[in-house]
């Protein structure tokens, strides 16, 4: 899914819902999440779309009318930070976005 399809879905009764995935804190991808299905957000060729920072990425989305994302990172763990790993099912750290905020910063 493009972000040009992504602002049309964006316009629909159920909107998806949107995450961003922060990978070794050097690259960030968006997942859209649909009734029927996950897909990463990809390029007009194909490719997964690569944002630089969280930001950059709330910010091409609030530009196409998204409102609000996750921020999805893995949580840190013994080695990284000197504390125990993360015991939940899910070990990802989740922080809520309000791309309201971001609109218009392009």
């Amino acid at each position: 899914m493009t972000l040009k399809e992504l602002k049309k879905q964006l316009t629909q009764p159920a909107a998806p819902e949107l995450e961003i995935h922060a990978f070794e804190g050097i690259i960030y991808l968006v997942k859209v999440i649909t009734e029927v299905g996950e897909a990463m957000l990809k390029t007009e060729a194909g490719d997964n779309q690569v944002f630089k920072s969280s930001t950059q990425a709330g910010v091409a989305l609030a530009d196409i009318g998204a409102t609000y994302a996750t921020i999805v990172h893995q949580c840190a763990y013994d080695e990284v930070i000197g504390h125990a790993p993360c015991e939940a099912e899910d070990p990802a750290l989740r922080t809520p976005m309000d791309l309201r905020l971001l609109r218009n910063l392009s």
